[in-house]
């Protein structure tokens, strides 16, 4: 064999050691990284869990769900799952609709915000003073009645599903963004990552106040259903 030969057949024996060396340290880097990430979010949600366990066992009425059926199209804090939103998590869940399937408030409340909003395009925000938490309800229609700021009671109509034509943001299929976030609409800024109408996060959600709305509900029947 050639000098030529034999130093390409080295090179080639290098390579692989490299890989083979390197790549179990990037993944195990990774999953370090996963971890100490999923760590952090069970170490958040140990501080919230009795917050909401005591909000729960304090209602009078278990909240309800915002529409009278629910399909998920994409899951709470799901992460990178929007083609048009990628690398983030998603700060609430979304459930089919049909166009013009009516949305009701989960629970008494205010509604401190009715109206437009990029991506929504009709959005409401319901502040539950009682429990310190606030409910949004996006990708609501603005060409049919939408709910006026003011008073308003569990089960009360807020507006209609609105057509995915009405606004990019919607994408393909018609559906209701719902969120619950800890504290009042007025805690959090207009504009930046922590602004009260976002949809999505650059890290888990819980760290930004918000928490699982379908798993909260479920925990306020649940309580109640006990007593």
């Amino acid at each position: 064999m050639s000098m030529e030969g034999k130093s390409m057949e080295i090179s080639k024996k290098v390579i692989v050691i490299i890989t083979l060396t390197i790549l179990p340290l990037v993944f195990l880097g990774s999953k370090v990284l996963t971890d100490t990430k999923l760590r952090l979010v069970d170490e958040e949600l140990n501080l919230v869990r009795p917050i909401l366990e005591g909000i729960a066992e304090n209602l009078k009425e278990p909240y309800r769900f915002p529409l009278d059926s629910r399909s998920e199209l994409q899951g709470f804090a799901s992460f990178n799952t929007a083609s048009r939103f990628p690398h983030l998590y998603h700060a609430a869940i979304d459930y089919f609709a049909e166009v013009g399937e009516p949305v009701y408030a989960i629970a008494d409340g205010v509604v401190s915000y009715s109206g437009y909003m990029n991506g929504y395009p009709g959005v409401v925000i319901i502040d539950h003073p009682k429990e310190n938490l606030y409910s949004l309800y996006g990708h609501l229609s603005l060409k049919s009645w939408l709910v006026s700021k003011g008073a308003i009671k569990k089960g009360d109509l807020l507006g209609y599903i609105a057509d995915p034509s009405e606004d990019f943001g919607i994408g393909v299929n018609a559906h209701i963004h719902f969120s619950i976030r800890m504290g009042s609409r007025m805690e959090y800024p207009e504009t930046g990552p922590d602004r009260w109408m976002g949809g999505y996060t650059t890290e888990p959600p819980i760290f930004k106040g918000y928490i699982d709305p379908e798993q909260f509900i479920l925990l306020t029947k649940s309580k109640l259903s006990r007593n």
